[in-house]
């Protein structure tokens, strides 16, 4: 059975020679480096307490990297730096040291024979009493950087350990008082320096580069026919039930992921560039690949896993049961009981942090998904999105034995809980048969098989092209964002309109999102609509909007705002860009009356209001980018609701009145615009006609339809719209209570509720606010000035 296969595999390549280890510690004499530093000169070894100060004086506070910004943050970092401009290194000896120092730790850290290392001076740092650097790991200064190279200098102190932790085991590394110590480590572990209890730490960081080597296939050795065997047992066995009782799927694996041990960067994965044991397992592969047939890339994968787990220091009773809260047996509870301790609502259920001491019991679920990976001709890299099954994932070394870079866990809820989610980021080595190479390519929406494709229709092979583009079917899933994404929708337009056939061609485009479409794709696209006709650039459009009601996000709205480029683009383009830009608008609109509609059913202003304004900005858009039908449409639409509409529209109108040249007379967007600004100024009108509410007038409108039919609220509503009651007492049970709460929040009524605790059943006090009246005030003025506005800027009429 292919697991066996993937267990066989994994088993010799645990029993490969040449494993190291992550980190490793060489002393040298002191005697053998001169470092002259700017403004303190020559510094004498061992460092004492006068020429430190001086340091101190020349330096600055030290900085680190967090994302794409570098900080300075002594909670986090407290120690002072000399950059490497200002200081250098030498000696009469220091090159034959360093020389020897770097083949020791190319020994110790695994590295291949052939490797050269390289140090590159970084910083000189000093600590002082107190100062420390948390836990942290070094960013990758160089595309060949593999690890760093600390080199402590004599002196006398204590405290200031260098810890350095990889996998779940941690090693502690202490200066001496008289010689050179030399810490090197790969560049994914962890690593802190303690605070310094007493007198300086001074040490030089450096960076550890890897020169290219010699080609990686050329080196090692190893069961690299038992190996190639494996690999086509793999690809030859069905792939098998995750859970095993004797299952199959039909379908042969596609690839094979070897997940590797150390954790890398895009820019730092390269064949020549691996560390310690995954160097001597890279190199077998890569040979058992060419015995077997294969080829072999590398990648970067997300992996997430979800275990029963139990805290530590958990209580348990008899049967060894969780003990847990059900929730308070007093049946008038609000919902106090549930509050902490500092009143916050429910207990602590999720947290994030170290779960190191949390015991593993079943592993539940896991997930792998190769996010990069490099092009099996060894050039350039490119993003991916491809989620691995089970049957063709294997590794040495499982994910448990390796120290997750996020853990989440979520205590018992009754049904389901004391559940901890670890993410993890490995390398892998990916495998699969040479004559399976396009499918396993395409179905990780490689940008690699649309140049293949495109070449073929370059050189006049359409019919290989179209049979390759067909056989993608089952398997296309392009993904992205950004700039990458925009680059795989080109060139998969550009194979759409070249394979000739209308469903390889909406195949091929609808898994894409409408907000990878831009200007400059606009020729093309008129092209495609010009050869394929209207009805399949309105069902290929619709795909690219997805289903209604389906979550958009900040991405939908940025896109949103270049529609009327776009769309204008599309008119000015040879061919039918028309065809497009139509169905464009309409799905643009479709979605956002949606939106509008939902939120226009909200009664609570703070909640309601904000929102809908935010809609008013993309209204504009896409009116602007609408032709004239469905402008009409739009407008007939927005006229036919509610008041509370305004809170869209006058954004609207806001965002179109900075873009004059487009809402003119003379175009279709400008008849539409004016249009909702004369019914706004109607609305408005109207509004400030009705007379002003009267000082003992608390009569306030109905909750709205109470989709029960329960006995409650006809007496609720009769004491809303009463103009002269403004409290009203009324007894009920605490499930009747909850109900009259909910319907005047979800109605945003000025209307306070409180319960008094006395008698049974408790009574329920209502009471109108101030609000009555602030809210109608407020409302008025707003009128007044919107309606100024609007007379200034939208006058009845035009021209």
């Amino acid at each position: 059975m292919g697991q066996e296969a993937r267990k066989r595999l994994a088993e010799l390549l645990d029993g490969s020679e040449r494993h190291g280890d992550f980190s490793t510690r060489i002393e040298m004499p002191a005697r053998a480096l001169r470092i002259e530093v700017d403004g303190v000169g020559e510094l004498p070894l061992p460092l004492r307490a006068p020429i430190t100060k001086k340091l101190i004086a020349q330096a600055r506070q030290a900085r680190f990297g967090r994302g794409e910004q570098t900080l300075a943050d002594t909670g986090v970092r407290d120690t002072w730096e000399i950059t490497a401009d200002r200081f250098t290194l030498g000696g009469p000896d220091w090159d034959r040291t360093l020389s020897g120092v770097l083949d020791g730790v190319r020994t110790a850290l695994g590295l291949p024979p052939t490797t050269v290392l390289r140090a590159e001076p970084h910083a000189l740092l000093v600590y002082g009493k107190g100062q420390f650097f948390l836990p942290h790991q070094d960013s990758e200064k160089d595309d060949s950087m593999v690890g760093s190279l600390v080199v402590s200098l004599p002196s006398h102190h204590t405290g200031g350990e260098l810890v350095v932790e990889h996998a779940g085991r941690s090693v502690t590394y202490q200066a001496s008082r008289e010689r050179l110590a030399f810490a090197a480590f790969y560049a994914d572990c962890r690593h802190e320096v303690k605070p310094v209890k007493s007198g300086y730490r001074i040490t030089l960081t450096m960076n550890l580069l890897a020169e290219p080597v010699r080609p990686a296939d050329a080196a090692g050795s190893g069961p690299v026919v038992d190996l190639a065997h494996c690999l086509s047992e793999h690809f030859a066995q069905p792939a098998e039930d995750r859970y095993g009782y004797g299952r199959t799927k039909a379908t042969r694996p596609n690839r094979l992921v070897y997940l590797l041990d150390h954790e890398y960067t895009q820019r730092g994965l390269d064949w020549d560039r691996l560390k310690g044991v995954d160097a001597t397992r890279a190199v077998l592969l890569r040979q058992a690949a060419g015995q077997a047939d294969c080829e072999a890339v590398l990648a970067l994968a997300e992996v997430k896993e979800t275990w029963d787990a139990v805290p530590p220091h958990d209580r348990y009773d008899y049967y060894g049961e969780t003990e847990h809260f059900d929730g308070c047996e007093d049946e008038e509870c609000e919902g106090d009981c549930l509050l902490d301790p500092d009143g916050e609502p429910g207990a602590e259920r999720r947290r994030s942090g170290d779960f190191s001491d949390y015991e593993l019991n079943d592993l539940i679920d896991d997930e792998i998904t190769l996010g990069w990976w490099t092009r099996p001709d060894g050039t350039v890299g490119e993003q991916i999105s491809l989620p691995v099954p089970y049957a063709e994932v294997c590794a040495t070394t499982e994910n448990k034995d390796l120290t997750p870079y996020q853990s989440e866990y979520e205590g018992y809820m009754g049904n389901y809980g004391n559940t901890l989610d670890r993410w993890y980021r490995r390398a892998a080595v990916v495998l699969w048969p040479r004559q399976r190479s396009f499918e396993a390519r395409a179905e990780a929406g490689s940008e690699g098989v649309l140049r293949e494709l495109q070449g073929h229709l370059d050189t006049g092979q359409l019919e290989l092209a179209r049979t390759f583009a067909r056989s993608l079917a089952p398997i296309w899933k392009p993904h992205g964002s950004g700039p990458a994404a925009a680059s795989l929708f080109a060139a998969t337009l550009s194979v759409a309109v070249g394979v000739g056939e209308a469903d390889t061609a909406v195949m091929l485009l609808a898994p894409f999102g409408v907000e990878t479409l831009s200007e400059d794709h606009a020729p093309d696209l008129a092209q495609a609509a010009a050869r394929y006709g209207p009805t399949w650039a309105r069902e290929t459009v619709a795909s690219w909007f997805g289903p209604v009601g389906a979550y958009t996000g900040a991405d939908r709205a940025a896109w949103l705002a270049s529609l009327p480029g776009l769309c204008a683009a599309l008119r000015s383009a040879d061919g039918d860009g028309e065809a497009v830009a139509t169905p464009l608008a309409e799905g643009a609109w479709q979605a956002i009356e949606e939106q509008l509609t939902g939120w226009l059913g909200i009664g609570r202003e703070p909640e309601r209001r904000p929102a809908i304004e935010r809609l008013g900005t993309t209204l504009a858009h896409i009116v602007r980018a609408a032709d004239p039908r469905t402008a009409d449409t739009i407008t007939t639409t927005l006229r036919g609701l509610p008041d509370t509409a305004l809170e869209c529209l006058l954004p609207a109108l806001r965002s179109a009145a900075r873009h004059p040249a487009a809402v003119g007379d003379e175009t279709p967007a400008g008849g539409a615009f004016q249009s909702l600004a004369d019914h706004c100024q109607a609305r408005l009108t109207a509004a400030g006609a009705l007379p002003v509410r009267a000082a003992d007038d608390w009569s306030l409108a109905p909750a709205g339809t109470c989709r029960s039919g329960c006995d409650l609220c006809p007496d609720l509503d009769a004491f809303l719209t009463s103009r002269t009651r403004r409290v009203m007492e009324w007894p009920l049970a605490k499930d009747r209570r909850q109900h009259i709460h909910s319907r005047i929040d979800l109605a945003g009524l000025p209307v306070s509720h409180t319960t008094r605790r006395q008698g049974r059943p408790y009574t329920l006090v209502l009471t109108k606010t101030d609000a009555v009246f602030t809210r109608e005030r407020t409302a008025r003025a707003r009128a007044e000035t919107d309606l100024a506005w609007l007379r200034e800027k939208w006058p009845r009429p035009r021209g």
